[in-house]
């Protein structure tokens, strides 16, 4: 008992001890923490973030910070942006991505196209008939997709859509036609996501079959008969 005593003691002292260290290093890091704010707060940065206006920003800005905003303007074409904020509109129930666009893209889409109409959507009947809507881009005329279907085709997929893989569709292509070009079209219909191992395990893996609908679902039929399908994830 006695024994159990001194080893009860000897581990609230180690508590004790490492408590106070740990309190110690809390102390610390708030310190620094502090610090760290004041000096930002007092510094460049603080001044534009607290600056009420564009053009007082500018002159709270150093010279490498101007030289750095002339930079982007001039590889921005005049400081539009390369390409707009986008945004993803999905299905309620599914999550199945219907459309990539932005609010240029929503006007459009809600008008009937008549100047008129843009400036002044009260006053107009908004026939619709015939208007594209909001939908997956269009196909593309060549081999690889161009930029909006591409945008549109990795949000959808995300990842490779073989069954039971998780990699990412890499960058630099591994959009596979599932009818081979130019029979197939360059299309969200006819387009899906591999890594590229399936990629390839898709062309020359014998006996494998794929099928794809228009909606991106794959299934998969292995040379035994076995068959696994898979839908572009929900968001």
């Amino acid at each position: 008992a006695d024994r159990a005593v001194d080893a009860a003691g000897a581990a609230v002292h180690a508590a004790g001890l490492a408590l106070g260290h740990a309190r110690r290093l809390v102390g610390t890091a708030r310190a620094a923490d502090t610090a760290e704010e004041a000096a930002w707060t007092t510094g460049p940065g603080g001044r534009l973030t607290t600056a009420p206006d564009a053009l007082t920003a500018l002159a709270a800005a150093t010279d490498a910070q101007r030289d750095r905003l002339a930079d982007l303007l001039a590889a921005t074409a005049g400081g539009g942006l390369a390409d707009r904020p986008r945004l993803a509109l999905t299905d309620a129930l599914t999550g199945a991505l219907h459309t990539l666009t932005d609010l240029p893209g929503l006007r459009a889409a809600a008008d009937c196209g008549d100047p008129g109409c843009h400036r002044a959507p009260q006053g107009c009947r908004h026939d619709l008939t015939g208007r594209p809507g909001l939908g997956a881009p269009g196909p593309t005329a060549g081999y690889r997709p161009g930029a909006a279907l591409d945008r549109f085709l990795r949000a959808r997929d995300r990842r490779c859509r073989f069954p039971g893989c998780r990699r990412r569709v890499p960058r630099a292509g591994e959009l596979d036609h599932h009818r081979p070009w130019p029979a197939g079209p360059t299309s969200a219909a006819n387009l899906a996501g591999y890594c590229t191992t399936d990629h390839r395990g898709k062309h020359q893996a014998p006996g494998w079959r794929h099928t794809l609908t228009p909606d991106g679902t794959l299934t998969v039929t292995t040379p035994t008969g076995l068959t696994a399908t898979t839908t572009p994830p929900p968001y």
